[in-house]
């Protein structure tokens, strides 16, 4: 059994991506920051996403990682899986193993245990009586998650909901397809910012992300201006 995260794991977990969303402007790097914050939460979690529905449309907003994007797209392409189920159904929807006989999903099982994907835990994103999306957690390893882990979801999924309704209603008209090509540059960029800490510093990447945003707030910059400082302003696309 993995243990539930206290309630101090959660406060910490939700504080530090509230101040994200308080420094930064797209809804693309909110989900971004929502799926990095659910992963580093959740015991066992190899990945996380978080995917949105933008006018009746699914949508895989956010991830931590080229796989869990894959693993969200196999879904939408199939038409089944744990994330399409947690949003259709509103409530939280787990794989324990997808090598398991008697598969729920078993297109998207066999083709996610193809890419060593082995268990998935989902939950809705729910604002007011609507359901936005889902927020999810991935792992190479089976059973991976359990009833602590979908609690700890929940919960955090209840927030992060709130956040991002917050986050779309303030930048209407702004939509995530108009804004996905500054995204994937300030993402881009703070990937380089966080490559130069690793390497000055001798440390791993979160602790790079970790110090980035601690600059950020103690100068009430956003992590894009402190990433672009540290880069010494080279545009990440090369011009």
């Amino acid at each position: 059994m993995n243990s539930e995260p206290t309630l101090n794991d959660l406060a910490v977990a939700f504080g530090r991506v509230r101040g994200f969303l308080l420094t930064e402007e797209t809804v693309q790097h909110a989900v971004d920051l929502l799926a990095e914050a659910a992963r580093d939460l959740v015991p066992g979690a190899t990945g996380a996403g978080v995917s949105l529905i933008d006018h009746g449309r699914r949508t895989s907003s956010g991830a931590t990682d080229r796989s869990v994007l894959r693993a969200d797209e196999l879904q939408y392409e199939l038409s089944e899986g744990p994330c399409l189920d947690a949003w259709a159904t509103s409530s939280p929807t787990r794989a324990d193993d997808t090598t398991a006989p008697d598969q729920r999903w078993p297109r998207w099982a066999a083709a996610a245990a193809g890419m060593s994907v082995r268990s998935c835990q989902s939950v809705p994103l729910i604002q007011g009586q609507t359901t936005i999306g889902a927020m999810k957690v991935y792992s190479t390893e089976a059973h991976a998650f359990d009833e602590a882990t979908e609690r700890a979801l929940t919960r955090f999924a209840v927030s992060a909901a709130t956040l991002l309704g917050h986050v779309q209603t303030t930048e209407t008209p702004l939509r995530i397809q108009t804004e996905l090509a500054d995204a994937l540059q300030t993402r881009d960029r703070i990937g380089m910012a966080k490559g130069i800490l690793m390497a000055q510093r001798g440390i791993d990447e979160r602790a790079a992300l970790r110090e980035l945003v601690a600059r950020a707030q103690e100068d009430r910059r956003t992590v894009a201006d402190v990433a672009l400082e540290l880069t010494g302003g080279v545009n990440s696309a090369g011009s």
